[in-house]
C-alpha cells in the first residue's frame, strides 16, 4: 500500500469563465468540486494508476463532509480525523480569453493537540501496511515546523520509503530525517537556497545541496522547463516542450508519476520519464483520475528528454 498523508487538505472549487474581470461581477458557464490539497492530488493520480492507496489527515465542518464524499465517488480509501475547524477551501478560475487559471488558496484551521494524538495513532497503524509513505503539502496554521520531521521519526522500518514535498520550515527540517526523495519546485528550493536557478551551475548547487542530506533521489520541480534528479553522483534534467495549461496540481501528478515509475519500473531516470509525462498531461486537466489519461501519459512517456548534466 501507498500511505499519502495530507494533514490540510482542502475542498477545490473550479469556477470556468469566458472572461474575468477585476471589481466587477462575473459569471462562470460551468463549475467543478473536486478534492484536493497536494497529497490528495498525488493520490488520485496514483489510484488512477492503479495503485492500492489510503489518504490519511484531518477533515471538519461541512466542507469536510463534501471532501469525503467527493474520494467516495473516486473510489480512494481514507481516514481522516475529525476536526472542530472546517476544511479549507481553494478557489480556481478558468479564464478562456487569457487562457489564464487563477488560484486563491485557503489557510485552513488550527489542529488542537487531541486531534493531533488522534493522528499520530492512525498514522503509526497504516505505516505498518504502507511500502511507501508520501507526506505532502501545506500545513495548518500554528503547526510546528519540525511536524514532517517528527512523522518521519515514526517511521522505522528502513525498507519503507520515505516521500516529502514541503516548502519553507516544514522542508528544512524534514531534510534533517533524511527521506528518499523529496520534491520541492524551482521557486521552494530558492526560498530555501536564498538564490535563484538561472543556471547549470546552480542547478548542480541545488541538488548538492539536497544531496548533502542523505536524499536518495532529490528532484527539483522546473514548471514548463522540466525537472532536476540526482541520482548517485550524477544529476539530470528532463524537459518537454512547455505547455501553458492548468499548472494547479501539475507538480503533484508529477510526484506521483515518478512514484509509480520508480516502483514498477526500478529505473530512477524512466521513473522521471514519466513523471514528466505525467505532469504534462495533468496541465490539460483539473486532476487525473481516468483511464484515458492515463494513456495519454504512457503514449508520451518516452518523448521525454533526460539530459545528464553533471
Amino acid at each position: 500500500m501507498i500511505l499519502v498523508v495530507n494533514i490540510n487538505p482542502s475542498l477545490d472549487i473550479v469556477f470556468y469563465t469566458q472572461k474575468f474581470q477585476k471589481n466587477k461581477v462575473n459569471r462562470s458557464y460551468k463549475e467543478e468540486m473536486i478534492p484536493g490539497g497536494k497529497g490528495i492530488n498525488v493520490a488520485k493520480t496514483l489510484k488512477a494508476f492503479g495503485e492500492k492507496v489510503k489518504i490519511i489527515g484531518f477533515c471538519g465542518g461541512s466542507t469536510g463532509i463534501i471532501l469525503k464524499e467527493e474520494l467516495n465517488i473516486r473510489d480512494i480509501d481514507y481516514e481522516f480525523v475529525e476536526t472542530k475547524g472546517k476544511t479549507r477551501f481553494a478557489i480556481g478560475i478558468k479564464e478562456d480569453k487569457k487562457n489564464t487559471f487563477t488560484v486563491l488558496n485557503g489557510a485552513g484551521n488550527r489542529i488542537r493537540n487531541e486531534e493531533w494524538e488522534k493522528f499520530f495513532k492512525i498514522f503509526r497503524e497504516n505505516v505498518k501496511n504502507s511500502e511507501i509513505v508520501i507526506i505532502s503539502g501545506s500545513v495548518p496554521p500554528e503547526t510546528p515546523a519540525e511536524i514532517y520531521a517528527l512523522m518521519l521519526k515514526e517511521i522505522k522500518n528502513p525498507k519503507i520509503i520515505k516521500v516529502v514535498d514541503a516548502r519553507d520550515n516544514v522542508l528544512k527540517e524534514a531534510l534533517k530525517e533524511s527521506p528518499d526523495i523529496v520534491k520541492p519546485n524551482k521557486e521552494e528550493i530558492e526560498t530555501l537556497l536564498k538564490f535563484k536557478l538561472k543556471n547549470r551551475n546552480n542547478y548542480i548547487q541545488a541538488i548538492s545541496f539536497l544531496k548533502n542530506y542523505n536524499i536518495k533521489y532529490p528532484i527539483i520541480s522546473l514548471g514548463k522547463k522540466g525537472a532536476l534528479i540526482g541520482i548517485e553522483n550524477h544529476i539530470y534534467k528532463s524537459a518537454l516542450p512547455p505547455n501553458n495549461g492548468i499548472q494547479w496540481g501539475t507538480g503533484d501528478s508529477f510526484l506521483a508519476g515518478f512514484i509509480y515509475g520508480l516502483k514498477n519500473y526500478k529505473d530512477p531516470i524512466k521513473a522521471i520519464k514519466l513523471a514528466c509525462a505525467t505532469g504534462y498531461v495533468k496541465t490539460k486537466y483539473v486532476e487525473i483520475t481516468q483511464e484515458e489519461q492515463i494513456k495519454e501519459i504512457f503514449n508520451l512517456e518516452n518523448k521525454v528528454r533526460v539530459t545528464k548534466i553533471y
